[in-house]
């Protein structure tokens, strides 16, 4: 009568590992980063931030996303030029908007693409946006990287001027990261 109970733990313990293939995983900082480029008549300005965040609910069964979260401190973008990057924390209000912050709502594979769509919040605003990619396994590590777009003026940012011309409303986005899978 006593093997009964033990026996019925067991039971539910390996079921439980049945459902137990999703887990959460965070990036790899010192492998990871986001870029933007933003196109000006006179020159194209690209800046990389290397603290970029990412936590996402993997399924390690299927080799698949299942969630995405993601956050850059706004003020961690370089573009070598201190003036510039200045300038662009003052259109941006880094002050009063620290963080630029994405999570998913939904993921689909199409071959060996990834699409990403969520909600993208940066200046205080909220947008959906999507997000196209690749994934594969290497050496243990998940790697992703990706691309996306967004429109300064709807996110309510002005547009930095040289020589009084605007730059390009478009902001065009790419990144990289690494996760451990075991």
């Amino acid at each position: 009568m006593r093997l009964f109970p033990l026996l019925l733990v067991l039971y539910f313990s390996s079921i439980n590992c049945l459902f137990c293939q999703n887990v959460v995983l965070s990036n790899e900082k010192n492998y990871s980063n986001i870029s933007y480029l933003l196109k000006h008549p006179a020159h194209n300005v690209y800046a990389t931030s290397k603290n970029f965040e990412v936590k996402i609910e993997y399924d390690k069964v299927n080799n698949k996303i299942i969630n995405a979260i993601a956050r850059v401190k706004v003020n961690t973008f370089d573009s070598q030029n201190s003036n510039r990057d200045s300038h662009a924390m003052e259109l941006i209000e880094a002050l009063k908007f620290p963080y630029s912050k994405f999570q998913s709502t939904k993921i689909e594979y199409e071959k060996d693409s990834i699409f990403v769509f969520g909600n993208l919040t940066f200046h205080g605003l909220t947008r959906p946006i999507q997000i196209k990619g690749k994934q594969w396994i290497e050496n243990q590590k998940l790697k992703i990287k990706g691309e996306f777009e967004i429109s300064l003026e709807s996110f309510n940012v002005e547009r930095p001027k040289l020589l009084f011309v605007p730059s390009d409303d478009i902001l065009k986005f790419d990144f990289y990261t690494e996760f451990i899978v075991q």
